[in-house]
């Protein structure tokens, strides 16, 4: 029998996506344990993920993420130490994962679709003459 990590997996394998609760444009659902570490629960499906908004969430929507948009937000979740629960359930227990690690799972299926403004080389500050000369 599959656990719910392997289902997890499976699933967005197929879609190439997860699901998310969000409360606003750009604020999602998180989670907290009893030592204070944080979590962004993430599902499967956008069933899954409707069935949880309730309680704390009612009236948080779904959404979903692909996997090229997901990777740049793993990177900023390690950065601030939040990870990542796998389609919690309702009694409040999560399959965790920290965000390096599914970041570095989800790496060799990122088509790199996805771009941050800051993703671009264009560099529009004029330097001006001589910015790039050694040093005397």
């Amino acid at each position: 029998m599959e656990n719910k990590l392997e289902i997890f997996l499976k699933a967005i394998l197929e879609t190439r996506k997860v699901w998310l609760l969000e409360a606003k444009e750009g604020f999602f659902a998180m989670l907290e344990d009893n030592n204070g570490a944080s979590y962004v629960p993430l599902w499967e499906s956008e069933e899954l993920a409707a069935k949880a908004a309730q309680g704390d969430w009612a009236g948080y929507t779904t959404t979903n993420m692909g996997f090229s948009e997901l990777q740049h937000w793993l990177k900023e979740l390690a950065d601030d130490e939040i990870d990542i629960a796998v389609s919690p359930e309702k009694d409040g227990e999560i399959t965790a994962i920290p965000s390096y690690k599914f970041r570095n799972w989800l790496k060799p299926y990122d088509d790199h679709s996805y771009k941050e403004k800051d993703d671009e080389d264009e560099d529009d500050f004029d330097y001006g003459e001589g910015w790039a000369q050694p040093w005397q």
